[in-house]
């Protein structure tokens, strides 16, 4: 593996896909919120699905969102509030409560929308941090299952890859420990956690965030994850690539076989020579085959 974060050559080689048309939706506190839809003519399910640390949904996304449409599958994705061609401040928001309730607004404007299809509500690397933390409130809104893809369940589920030539993300503790002690009211939007994007990426890419404040990194990491995900509501699928340059996929594996064994038709896969950007180029039809089958024999 090169020194970099991430492993780029599988990117470069990928067709381009085009981009559907952006559009908006207004969170309940104003700030706009960005999102692409992936609609096929007849869909018999559909995904709302959530980008990575610092990433849009444009970023390497449109593989998989496309992937999934020519199986059926609806799937729309957000820019996080901060991110891509969202409102808000970039990679901050006003607190942890607020990311979580952008995701009831959005599932709610997929129920509007598509009433009578069952809604898999997922995500890629800190995107399933997200998901996580999302299930684990006790006023999230109901999905029949969840997706997890390159799932980045933060440091407490210990699940990263040891040794890691060159890590993603620089943690600066302190406000997390003075957002903690002062009951959250004190340095929530504190710069603390530096993302290192290749440069290459950076360079071609400029959308993507280098830093977290406390809140947005609250709102994707999950405080327990252990004990959140033995306790998700409803089955979920998990993929990870053996590859992956972050997370080791044998950990992420054994995190989640108790779960699976809680949960009836949960499923978990090792996808071989994937990586943690790669995984957005060939996991569809793995994921999409999943759905099919949750579609035809529901919970």
């Amino acid at each position: 593996m090169s020194q970099d974060t991430f492993s780029l050559d599988e990117l470069r080689a990928a067709n381009k896909i085009e981009l559907p048309a952006a559009e908006n939706l207004v969170a309940n506190d104003g700030v706009t919120l960005s999102y692409r839809r992936y609609l096929p003519q007849s869909p018999r399910a559909v995904v709302l699905f959530y980008h990575g640390g610092g990433a849009h949904n444009a970023a390497s996304y449109p593989h998989l969102g496309q992937g999934l449409k020519t199986q059926g599958i609806a799937t729309y994705m957000p820019d996080l509030r901060g991110h891509g061609a969202s409102g808000g401040t970039r990679g901050d928001a006003p607190s942890p409560k607020q990311v979580w309730a952008d995701v009831s607004s959005f599932i709610q404007h997929i129920r509007a929308e598509l009433p009578n299809l069952p809604l898999f509500l997922g995500g890629h690397s800190s995107g399933s941090g997200l998901v996580l933390n999302y299930a684990s409130q006790p006023n999230h809104l109901p999905v029949e299952h969840y997706l997890f893809l390159s799932p980045q369940f933060g440091f407490r589920s210990n699940t990263a890859r040891v040794p890691v030539l060159a890590s993603f993300a620089k943690v600066n503790k302190l406000p997390f420990i003075l957002n903690a002690m002062s009951g959250k009211m004190l340095a929530g939007h504190s710069q603390a956690v530096q993302f290192n994007y290749p440069a290459e990426l950076l360079a071609t890419n400029p959308s993507l965030l280098t830093s977290y404040s406390v809140n947005m990194a609250n709102a994707v990491t999950p405080a327990a994850p252990h004990q959140q995900f033995v306790q998700l509501d409803r089955p979920f699928g998990l993929w990870i690539g053996s590859d992956d340059e972050q997370i080791d996929a044998d950990k992420v594996l054994a995190f989640a076989d108790l779960a699976s064994k809680v949960r009836a038709q949960s499923h978990i896969q090792r996808i071989n020579g994937a990586k943690h950007l790669s995984i957005l180029l060939n996991s569809h039809d793995m994921i999409g085959a999943w759905i099919q089958r949750s579609v035809s024999s529901p919970a």
